[in-house]
């Protein structure tokens, strides 16, 4: 599967719901194939990073009151993608492990607060 095609199902996976870098991976095991988490994010990890550096999705969690929904980071776009791609590495030099949810949750951008969307 080409980078742009790849790039769009993970955004459409994320019309859903909030999505994971354990979601990418899976998306990625589902479209093109392959074995182990880890393998599998060095295809999954890249495109999730230049998704965010894009800005087709935000960075955050969700909120404790569900009413609120989706809490983004406070970070810009390029600084949130910085993390996440510094957490990427991190797993595929074995210095952390892949987790649920770690280092955040996905939302398109559209399904974030105006009032609570990062000034970039």
């Amino acid at each position: 599967m080409r980078d742009d095609e790849l790039k769009s199902a993970l955004v459409d996976e994320a019309r859903d719901d909030w999505i994971d870098l354990l979601h990418a991976v899976a998306l990625v095991k589902i479209v093109e194939g392959g074995e182990g988490r880890v393998t599998l994010l060095r295809r999954a990890g890249p495109m999730m990073v230049e998704l965010v550096r894009e800005g087709r999705l935000v960075c955050g969690e969700p909120a404790i009151d569900p009413a609120r929904g989706f809490e983004p980071w406070t970070l810009g776009a390029a600084e949130a993608a910085t993390v996440v791609e510094q957490h990427v590495h991190r797993v595929l030099e074995g210095e952390e492990s892949l987790v649920p949810w770690e280092p955040c949750s996905f939302a398109l951008p559209e399904q974030v607060s105006k009032d609570s969307f990062p000034t970039r």
